[in-house]
């Protein structure tokens, strides 16, 4: 193997170990939105919001599987082993574009379908629904769909009581804005983050990917 097959080599698995930590940030990232959100399911008016973070989840999961084994077949020079990892970065590749292609051209869309998703759950805030309000007043520290001036009375929720029977202070409850835009501004911060951090990913990847081949091939050549 020549200096720059090398030089690959070890660059390669210095990337690996970069993405073996990225699939488990991605992970982590998928967790706590799922964590912060709660049980929406409950008001998604067709609408399913945790749809995102389990993808986030499932590519921080393939990533940190192929990119560990990436490493493991990287650093005994197996030629079959880094041919394979080449092609599943390939497809790593092209599921990170089209995650980010489909979030900058949809996501004014998703943000207002987001902000329907809360409507809906504001018109059907009652006993035989389940009360989906108190899901998101308890999680976002919100009140109410544009303000808690729409309750007649204030649910122990909005004060982050998860007693309905509990009486909710108007000091506490008066300080905290509407659920509707909590809820879209959570989703158009998050959805920056996700476009961005996954096309810079992807940019990486096509680079992996190139690097492999290369790779492969100077192994073959031996």
């Amino acid at each position: 193997m020549n200096c720059l097959s090398a030089m690959f080599k070890y660059l390669l698995y210095l990337l690996n170990l970069v993405f073996v930590a990225g699939g488990i940030l991605l992970i982590v990232v998928g967790s706590i939105m799922l964590s912060t959100m709660g049980n929406f399911t409950a008001f998604d008016g067709g609408v399913n919001t945790q749809t995102i973070p389990i993808c986030i989840i499932v590519i921080g999961s393939v990533t940190f599987v192929v990119a560990f084994f990436g490493c493991c077949g990287t650093i005994r020079e197996n030629a079959c082993c880094t041919t394979i990892y080449a092609i599943c970065m390939l497809i790593l590749f092209g599921l990170q574009l089209a995650l980010s292609i489909w979030i900058f051209a949809a996501n004014d869309k998703f943000l207002s379908s987001m902000g329907k998703a809360v409507d809906k759950a504001w018109d059907e805030n009652n006993a035989a629904q389940g009360y989906p309000m108190d899901a998101l007043q308890l999680a976002f520290s919100c009140c109410g769909n544009t303000g808690y001036q729409q309750y007649e009375t204030v649910p122990s929720s909005c004060c982050g009581y998860k007693d309905r029977t509990k009486v909710c202070e108007a000091e506490i409850y008066s300080q905290r804005p509407g659920c509707r835009q909590e809820f879209v501004d959570f989703w158009a911060s998050n959805t920056d983050l996700i476009r961005w951090s996954s096309l810079i990913i992807a940019l990486f990847e096509l680079g992996i990917f190139i690097m492999s081949c290369c790779l492969a091939s100077a192994m073959r050549k031996r």
